[in-house]
């Protein structure tokens, strides 16, 4: 858990592991209709999960397409990930509207272990979406 601690300054911070600085850390997936499962983030250290938000530029036209935000253990196949939040991110949703997910209300799921991976998993086709969602984390 991160600690509040006096910078020298005299500022407020977030204390990371072994004093360095802790903070917010924002992962973004800048996708296309081209995009396809992947890997957005590899867990260097443990985090938790506070946030996923994305925004549609261009609306995807193939009919239904979303896409599911998973943590995925080393040596797990990226489909077979925990769901980060509830619900879905619509490709095929409003054009300059922001989605903000709902994180899953189990704890466990939204704490990353070092090796852990932060993963895209889309269903549907994503004919002509353009966008942008991002991942913010805490260091643990």
């Amino acid at each position: 858990m991160p600690m509040i601690r006096q910078n020298a300054d005299s500022s407020l911070g977030i204390e990371g592991t072994a004093n360095g600085e802790g903070g917010f850390i924002p992962v973004t997936l800048l996708y296309l209709a081209t995009t396809v499962d992947c890997t957005l983030f590899t867990a260097d250290r443990p985090y938790v999960v506070k946030a996923i938000r994305g925004r549609v530029d261009v609306a995807g036209t193939g009919g239904a397409c979303t896409a599911t935000i998973r943590k995925v253990p080393s040596g797990t196949a990226l489909t077979s990930g925990t769901a980060l939040h509830t619900g879905s991110f619509n490709l095929v949703g409003t054009a300059a509207t922001q989605q903000a997910l709902t994180l899953s209300t189990t704890a466990s799921d939204l704490l990353l272990a070092a090796g852990d991976s932060i993963c895209y998993d889309l269903t549907g086709t994503a004919t002509s979406a353009v966008g942008a969602i991002s991942v913010t984390l805490n260091p643990a």
